[in-house]
């Protein structure tokens, strides 16, 4: 038994609507502050300190 799936053309695909004015629901960050860059270095001194205390087995 064949069975055969044949599509329409008549469905149109999702339209958007585009605007260039920035939306109310997104904040935009230029650049971290300065509290997590803070906390990623101290993350990455922790991790490299790691590094540097390996056993050697």
């Amino acid at each position: 038994m064949t069975s055969h799936i044949t599509h329409s053309g008549t469905h149109k695909a999702p339209s958007f609507a585009i605007s260039d004015e920035p939306s109310t629901r997104v904040t935009v960050i230029d650049t971290p502050g300065t509290d997590l860059l803070d906390r990623a270095h101290a993350g990455w001194q922790r991790f490299l300190e790691t590094l540097e205390e390996r056993p050697h087995e």
